[in-house]
C-alpha cells in the first residue's frame, strides 16, 4: 500500500514526473554512453546538459538546448582567450567571470549568463593550460547531451489530457 502522501501527490503531478524522469534517465545514459564510445574526456559534461535542459514540454527543451549551447560556446572563447593571454590565476577568473555576465546582458543573452560564466571561470582555473583542447571536448559532449535530450523528448511524447464530457441535465 502506498503512503497516503504519495497518492496525493501523484495524482496532482499527473504524467510530469514520470516523463521527465523517463527522458532525464534515458538522455543521460545515451550521452554517457556515446561520449565514453568516442573516448571524450569529460562525459560529465553530456550527462550535466542532457539533464539540465529536459524539459517536460518539447519547446522547452529545445529553449534550454539553445541556451545551454550559447553559454557553453560563449564561456569556451572567452575562457581560451583570457587564459592563453592571462594565464589561471585567481583574478582571471574572477575577471572573466564578471565579464561574461556582463557580456550576455549586454548583448541580451541573460539567461546564458550563468552558464557562460561557469564554463569560462572553469576554462581558466583548470584548463588553462590547453584551453582550446578542452574547449573542443566540452562543446562536443554539450552537444551530446542536448542532442539525446532533444531526442527524447521527440520520442517520448507528453500524454494529451483526457476530454471531460460533462452532461448538460434539464
Amino acid at each position: 500500500m502506498r503512503p497516503h502522501w504519495f497518492r496525493r501527490r501523484v495524482r496532482h503531478e499527473g504524467w510530469r514526473p514520470l516523463v521527465i524522469g523517463t527522458r532525464c534517465a534515458l538522455a543521460a545514459l545515451g550521452s554517457v554512453e556515446v561520449s565514453r564510445y568516442f573516448g571524450l574526456h569529460y562525459p560529465i559534461y553530456a550527462l550535466v546538459a542532457a539533464i539540465m535542459v529536459t524539459e517536460y514540454h518539447g519547446e522547452e527543451t529545445r529553449k534550454q538546448s539553445t541556451t545551454r549551447f550559447l553559454g557553453n560556446s560563449i564561456g569556451i572563447i572567452s575562457g581560451g582567450v583570457l587564459s592563453s593571454c592571462l594565464g589561471g590565476q585567481a583574478w582571471v577568473i574572477g575577471l572573466v567571470t564578471f565579464f561574461m555576465v556582463l557580456f550576455c546582458y549586454y548583448f541580451g543573452l541573460a539567461l546564458a549568463a550563468k552558464y557562460s560564466a561557469f564554463v569560462a571561470a572553469l576554462t581558466v582555473m583548470d584548463h588553462s593550460d590547453k584551453p582550446w583542447l578542452y574547449g573542443r571536448d566540452r562543446i562536443i559532449e554539450t552537444l551530446i547531451g542536448i542532442g539525446f535530450a532533444v531526442l527524447m523528448s521527440l520520442i517520448i511524447p507528453v500524454p494529451k489530457a483526457k476530454k471531460v464530457v460533462t452532461e448538460m441535465t434539464e
